[in-house]
């Protein structure tokens, strides 16, 4: 607009009309408004170890960190983010009847998703015949046949498919090849990823059954035959689920991802596959969680410490980033109140794409129930429609960059993620770490740590921990259910499945090994058995599996066996909260007593204050409860207490509580019949436990 336009009125210049205020100042208010507590109070410290600050400025962030598409690519893989179309698109294809997983795939597809993950079942996975394996989602496939309705309803030459069939990759890719071929496509003209982390499968599934250097050998065999007939399919995706499912932290999941990264670039140098070579056929895994900004900063920091790892590798900088492929984290999905899942994986999915991911998958938010619904399917695709079409996420180059606060966190994710990497090297790499059992312990520690942070309500699980329904219906699915791996080759296969036998046991690594998997597929040759070709007479290694845990099983574990209680005797557990005064002065303990009670399935007998003792204790006494939680303010409980105990006591309460912390007054307090403090930080999982074993709720 020209300055000779009457409407035209220049506005002065931001230092003109506010003071810049300088960080002292800034430090000077906050100390003021702490009222005499020190200014560390307000620098929050993560399961990760890292101490952020209250506040960032210009000066907080590393130089600039490099160009979209350019080293070392914390700012993403290609220099126009993931372009007009936004990320792939990924659902979860879990159903365990091969037709059904099918129709899901073509529905996703149908309602926007642009991809789909293929995930197999626990059977499928493990390499034994005729071995029942543990219940688990997946889909259940026995021989390449069980493919072909996927290959009618999906059109696999325009649909990148990501494999995951953990320990048996090689044998379920050459169903799926052989699927495909019968199908009249060509491997040539596939894309996605085929999955294959034989680290990463270990600790998942307990077993490689082929060993450790059998699977890498294999793992040459695929990338070789990938290069020569598929290269469009990426042979190796290095999966940092198993780790996060079992406590990880951030930094935790990209010290392993890396750690085993490198591992398989060792094990294919020594099988004549250079750097340059296997970085073309490698791609990551992660989980994201609800902390968008950890989350994002760890993709980002992730995609910094693979390229400097293969820069030191010799690497050239067009191949020194690797796809992402981002899944919205099961550890942090509930039961409980599982409507609030969807702003979870929403969370989640936002993390992935401000963090530049190449994939996304969100799943429903009924998945750790049971095989989910159709309205659960739409709902996990149409989150990601809505951040790629309605909010245009997608079309944004680097959506955090600049950002003070994530370019600080990002690197110091990867500071403190290289060190760690660093320090599994010198004990012998990521392989000796699981097989010595140090990454077990390591996580076990992690766990320890973040289960003290649930059970104290340090790290809330809304609608479970925090603000729970206790009177909510549990939500219903049919649960996944127990499958063997066994099953008969066609008699046409036998000559293949020797053929097979014979290449495993001398691969020479030009993937012939793969090639003659396929023709056994082909041939009829059903899973377990090309399996077991594969394997030949050598060594299994097992070790024992990551244990997978969400965060909201602490608590739904009180939950459950409340239902069964009042199942069985027609009522649940009940605590009756004695608020003493007007409802101004008892209402914010009061309402956490409750929170705190039904958080564990004990029913919270509630009321609006009571003026005497003698009131509260007639209450008391015709609620039908045997537990009481004394709810009011510190004046009033000097004067209160051990008077409202006594009575209490004495009309039959075996339990008294009080509602915050005692101070000085606990041992005149507990003398006068208070058994226990529930208060901000206390250990919220004991003291339920506690209360439902003395209740004959629990029995262990």
């Amino acid at each position: 607009m020209a300055p000779s336009d009457p409407t035209f009125t220049e506005l002065p210049a931001f230092e003109e009309l506010f003071e810049q205020p300088s960080l002292d100042d800034w430090r000077q208010a906050a100390e003021a408004s702490l009222k005499g507590r020190p200014l560390d109070r307000l620098t929050v410290r993560t399961h990760e170890g890292l101490a952020i600050p209250p506040l960032f400025t210009a000066k907080d962030i590393e130089p600039q960190p490099g160009w979209p598409g350019s080293p070392p690519f914390v700012r993403g893989r290609t220099a126009l983010g993931p372009g007009a179309d936004g990320w792939q698109v990924c659902p979860c294809i879990d159903h365990p009847d091969p037709g059904t997983a099918a129709r899901w795939a073509a529905e996703e597809l149908g309602r926007g998703a642009t991809s789909i993950w293929l995930v197999c079942d626990p059977a499928t996975r493990l390499v034994d015949d005729d071995v029942s394996a543990p219940a688990g989602p997946g889909v259940h496939l026995s021989d390449s046949s069980d493919l072909d309705a996927l290959c009618r309803s999906v059109d696999l030459a325009a649909t990148p498919i990501h494999l995951d069939a953990g320990a048996n990759t090689v044998a379920v890719a050459s169903a799926l090849i052989a699927a495909a071929r019968r199908c009249g496509i060509d491997p040539h003209d596939l894309t996605g990823t085929l999955g294959c982390d034989p680290l990463g499968a270990l600790v998942a599934d307990g077993e490689l059954g082929v060993g450790i250097d059998g699977s890498l050998t294999l793992l040459a065999e695929l990338v070789s035959w990938s290069e020569l007939h598929a290269p469009g399919l990426v042979p190796i995706v290095v999966s940092t689920l198993p780790y996060h499912l079992a406590g990880a932290t951030a930094v935790h999941e990209l010290a392993y991802g890396l750690a085993t990264g490198v591992e398989i670039l060792r094990a294919l140098a020594d099988r004549g596959i250079e750097a340059d070579r296997a970085c073309r056929r490698i791609a990551f895994r992660h989980a994201v969680g609800r902390d968008l900004f950890m989350e994002a900063a760890k993709l980002r920091a992730g995609r910094r410490l693979w390229a400097r790892v293969a820069e030191a590798c010799g690497v050239g900088p067009e191949l020194r980033a690797a796809p992402v492929h981002a899944v919205a984290s099961p550890r942090g999905l509930s039961r409980r109140d599982p409507w609030v899942n969807m702003l979870r994986t929403t969370a989640g999915a936002f993390a992935a794409a401000v963090g530049g991911a190449d994939t996304i998958t969100v799943l429903p938010f009924d998945h750790a129930v049971g095989i989910p619904d159709g309205r659960a399917r739409r709902m996990a695709t149409n989150s990601q429609t809505i951040l790629r079409e309605e909010s245009h996420v997608g079309q944004v180059v680097d959506p955090g960059a600049g950002a003070w606060y994530l370019e600080w966190l990002t690197g110091e994710l990867a500071e403190v993620a290289w060190q760690l990497f660093q320090r599994i090297e010198a004990e012998g790499g990521m392989r000796s770490a699981i097989t010595s059992g140090a990454v077990a312990d390591d996580l076990h520690t992690l766990r320890g740590t973040r289960d003290r942070a649930l059970a104290t309500v340090a790290d809330p699980v809304t609608g479970v921990s925090s603000f729970p329904k206790l009177g909510e219906r549990p939500l219903q699915r049919t649960a996944y259910g127990t499958r063997t791996t066994g099953n008969s080759p066609a008699q046409d296969a036998a000559g293949e499945l020797a053929r097979l036998l014979g290449a495993a046991a001398s691969p020479a690594g030009d993937g012939a090994v793969i090639e003659a998997a396929v023709s056994a597929a082909a041939a009829g040759a059903g899973i377990a058995r090309i399996a077991a070709a594969l394997r030949g007479t050598r060594e299994r290694t097992t070790v024992a599996r990551l244990p997978v845990r969400r965060e909201a099983e602490l608590f739904e574990h009180l939950r459950d066996a409340s239902d069964a209680f009042l199942g069985s005797t027609g009522a649940r557990p009940l605590i009756f909260l004695a608020n003493m005064g007007p409802v101004p002065e008892h209402k914010a303990r009061a309402t956490f007593a409750a929170n705190f009670a039904e958080s564990g399935g004990i029913e919270a007998v509630t009321n609006d204050g009571f003026a005497s003792v003698e009131a509260a204790v007639d209450a008391f006494a015709s609620s039908g409860a045997a537990m009481a939680v004394i709810c009011s303010s510190d004046a009033r409980y000097a004067e209160v207490v051990p008077e409202l105990a006594k009575a209490l006591t004495s009309r039959g309460a075996r339990t008294v509580l009080v509602a915050g912390r005692p101070g000085e007054y606990e041992a005149a307090w507990r003398e006068a019949g208070v058994t226990g403090f529930i208060h901000l930080g206390c250990d919220r999982i004991r003291i339920l436990e506690d209360l439902l074993r003395e209740e004959g709720v629990l029995h262990v």
